[in-house]
């Protein structure tokens, strides 16, 4: 059966992709909250609600939410972006209507018990404490500060343990009620589900904001402004790191996403890619070598990644950047660009495979505003890209001179740093 979309009485959107082949069920509610849209007095509070959704609720503990699952062999889980929240589930299917109450009670009863509260504010301290060891974690942060400097992009989803400790009990409640009560709800199901009974069950719950008020509402917010140039960065880990952004222009279209996609896998996404080859395997350099995009309702880059030691800082920088530079001005082969597909595709065919996949591309598709399609269907128009829509990208994508390049880890000797910021090229 194909996707189905509908707009409920009460301004749920629903999107469900029925397979009766399967025996499982995935089912998302995405609300459109997130750090991006907290003020600074309240960093952290969407992640904080997150943990909340599973402390209970007016008729359930929260033993009662986590054996709901255990007992049919599901799970449950949940996260927070920048811009959305997510709580997530997969059952086998004759448990849809188990699984889609306790997230309808989870999501519109949750209790916020003061004692839950109290004990689930130690729990993020210490997982924002775990976060800060990892090298990659934080620098991830600092990468968007680098190119977005100030903007809420680039904040910490979680907040800092002194953030947490300052949210109280009153503020949780209130933000939970606006955001995640009476917010924009998009619920998406795959799987062996029938999307009438799911409607039937949606349209209890209370009238809530719709995705146009929601859009009414931010359009006055501030768009991110890139900031090109070379950044240092200290932080107390012996690797060093390497980012090298370019900014995306947005809006993009359904084939210029896969055209980015094809051309991520050319450059940096695979072990056969452009950077990988060179960095690792033949300048071994690195062990950690790759790429990606972000995308935000306003914003978008990309960036290429890699990790050595000090004594390799400037070898590693000149090797990315002369690469970059190799690409963009003498092109790819058509072997490179058949691989680039080919793996695309075959990702999307594997992917597919997993139900919670198929549910959360239902969402990407809805916040990007692409068609909902098969896995069939995206695979073919994937094939269908060709080489001239991919040099085009590429050419708008490679514009070296409004890169954003930052080190970060151990502080390098002045001599070091200007070789960084010579062999970069920029700022």
């Amino acid at each position: 059966m194909s996707v189905t979309t509908q707009v409920l009485s009460n301004n749920i959107i629903l999107i469900a992709e029925p397979d009766a082949s399967v025996q499982t069920v995935a089912l998302g509610f995405w609300f459109r909250t997130g750090s991006r849209y907290e003020p600074p007095e309240l960093r952290g509070i969407s992640h904080f609600t997150e943990h909340m959704l599973f402390k209970g609720t007016a008729t359930r503990t929260a033993f009662d939410i986590a054996t709901a699952f255990d007992r049919i062999g599901g799970y449950i889980n949940a996260f927070t972006e920048r811009e959305n929240l997510c709580v997530h589930c997969v059952v086998p299917a004759e448990h849809t209507s188990v699984a889609l109450d306790v997230l309808c009670d989870m999501t519109m009863n949750s209790m916020f018990d003061s004692r839950e509260v109290g004990r689930e504010r130690s729990v993020i301290q210490n997982e924002i404490i775990l976060s800060l060891d990892d090298p990659e974690e934080t620098a991830l942060d600092a990468a968007s500060e680098a190119v977005w400097p100030g903007h809420p992009v680039s904040a910490s989803i979680a907040g800092t343990v002194d953030d947490v400790a300052h949210l109280t009990e009153t503020q949780l409640r209130e933000w939970y009620a606006v955001h995640i009560r009476g917010g924009v709800l998009v619920v998406c199901a795959a799987g062996n589900v029938k999307p009438d009974l799911l409607a039937r069950r949606l349209e209890k719950l209370p009238s809530r904001l719709s995705a146009g008020d929601f859009e009414s509402q931010i359009a006055g917010l501030a768009a991110p402004v890139w900031q090109p140039g070379v950044r240092f960065v200290e932080a107390s880990f012996r690797q060093m790191q390497f980012f090298m952004q370019l900014p995306v222009a947005l809006p993009v279209t359904e084939r210029q996403y896969y055209t980015l996609a094809m051309l991520n896998a050319l450059i940096g996404d695979t072990m056969s890619s452009r950077l990988f080859q060179k960095l690792r395997e033949e300048g071994a350099y690195s062990y950690n070598v790759y790429s990606f995009f972000t995308f935000y309702r306003d914003a978008a880059c990309w960036c290429g990644y890699a990790s050595s030691s000090r004594k390799n800082a400037v070898r590693v920088t000149d090797a990315l950047f002369s690469e970059l530079r190799i690409l963009l001005h003498s092109g790819f082969r058509d072997d490179e660009l058949t691989a680039a597909c080919e793996h695309l595709c075959g990702e999307e065919i594997i992917s597919s495979e997993e139900i919670e996949y198929r549910m959360k591309r239902l969402a990407r598709n809805s916040s990007f505003g692409f068609p909902q399609r098969s896995t069939g269907e995206t695979v073919a128009c994937i094939r269908s890209i060709t080489r001239s829509e991919v040099e085009q990208e590429l050419a708008r994508l490679l514009d070296l001179s409004n890169a954003g390049f930052l080190v970060y880890g151990p502080r390098p000797a002045q001599s070091v740093a200007d070789k960084i910021r010579y062999a970069a090229g920029i700022g």
